[in-house]
């Protein structure tokens, strides 16, 4: 069996020149096969129309793209879109299987941890669509609706890269709004802090942080304790505060929030870790965007050099934080991108 362009694939039993053992399509010579009364190559018209299909199929997406071009663009983003959330969904199973049999987090790269975070997400957002799209008539008015409305109704893999970058950027400006009033709770609680000097080093840093200043990574390490228990640990902050900080994180503020914080932040830090173990060097300029998206900064004007001592500062505070203090993790969005101008200029 030979392969052809655009995946199509020829059977050498059947498009065989008689004479010469060559396939018609790739012209590779192909082992003769012997006879058979029940199973013959293809002859006269059925070898005919067969090669008119075969024809007709291999410019259908260009006659599609000139005679319907609306419908050949809903085409595109569906055929595509739902090849990539195949591919990885297929990827999401194979990494679970490989933890279940065994193999540490640690053992798996960036990629395949940033997958594993994002499936699940893009399956609650895009399966109740799909499922609607494949009722009987049902495509009709759903198509057209989700291709209006593809930030809403479909997930990344449906989007071009223009889209992603927009979309991306209308979720930051979002989260940005929670920004305030979680700096505000943490304001707040600073008088209930019993340590000198614990209280005195949050003061300086928030002192920085109104001042439009941020506060450097040892000065944000040294206020781990606080983030264990009281007055800042997840299990310990306020409704509002809790409320808030789920809303910047893009989390859902059902009952449970404290365990689906702490989950992620889990799964963030790990993620970091990743980025350690390879480099960022390693990275592309996209796959750096959204992992500053991801981390609450707006990456859009900033250089690859910028992104890259952004993260470089994060992953340094990752490095220092164990599970009893993720809260910091949580809180990092405000102490290293509050004053940046990239977000600031997204709501101001």
């Amino acid at each position: 069996m030979c392969n052809l362009l655009k995946g199509y694939i020829c059977f050498n039993d059947m498009y065989i020149t008689k004479s010469h053992n060559i396939c018609r399509f790739c012209s590779q010579k192909v082992p003769s096969t012997p006879g058979s009364r029940y199973v013959k190559p293809l002859s006269g018209i059925k070898e005919y129309l067969v090669q008119k299909c075969f024809a007709f199929v291999h410019g259908y997406e260009k006659i599609l793209e000139t005679k319907f071009p609306s419908a050949f663009k809903i085409y595109r983003v569906f055929s595509v879109g739902t090849k990539d959330l195949y591919n990885d969904i297929k990827e999401y199973i194979r990494i679970s299987s490989v933890l279940s049999n065994g193999k540490h987090v640690r053992d798996l790269q960036r990629k395949e941890l940033e997958t594993y975070f994002q499936v699940p997400k893009d399956l609650m957002k895009v399966a109740p669509v799909l499922v609607l799209a494949a009722l009987p008539f049902a495509n009709y008015v759903i198509l057209p609706v989700i291709y209006l409305f593809p930030r809403k109704c479909l997930s990344s893999q449906f989007w071009t890269l223009q889209q992603k970058v927009d979309f991306a950027v209308k979720y930051q400006k979002k989260r940005l709004y929670h920004y305030r009033p979680v700096f505000r709770q943490l304001q707040a609680q600073i008088d209930t802090i019993n340590t000198d000097v614990l209280k005195n080093n949050c003061q300086d840093i928030f002192y920085k942080l109104g001042s439009g200043l941020h506060p450097t990574t040892e000065e944000i390490i040294k206020l781990k304790p606080l983030f264990i228990d009281q007055p800042y640990g997840i299990f310990c902050i306020t409704n509002k505060h809790l409320h808030h900080l789920c809303r910047m994180h893009g989390i859902s503020v059902l009952p449970g929030k404290q365990w689906r914080l702490w989950k992620h932040a889990g799964f963030i830090r790990e993620m970091d870790l990743a980025m350690k173990r390879e480099g960022l060097e390693s990275m592309s300029s996209h796959e750096l965007r959204n992992a500053c998206f991801m981390r609450g900064l707006s990456p859009v004007g900033l250089s690859k050099e910028e992104m890259m001592a952004w993260l470089s500062d994060w992953i340094q505070i990752a490095l220092s934080i164990e599970s009893d203090s993720l809260s910091l993790l949580l809180h990092c969005p405000i102490f290293l991108s509050y004053n940046y101008p990239s977000n600031w200029v997204l709501i101001h």
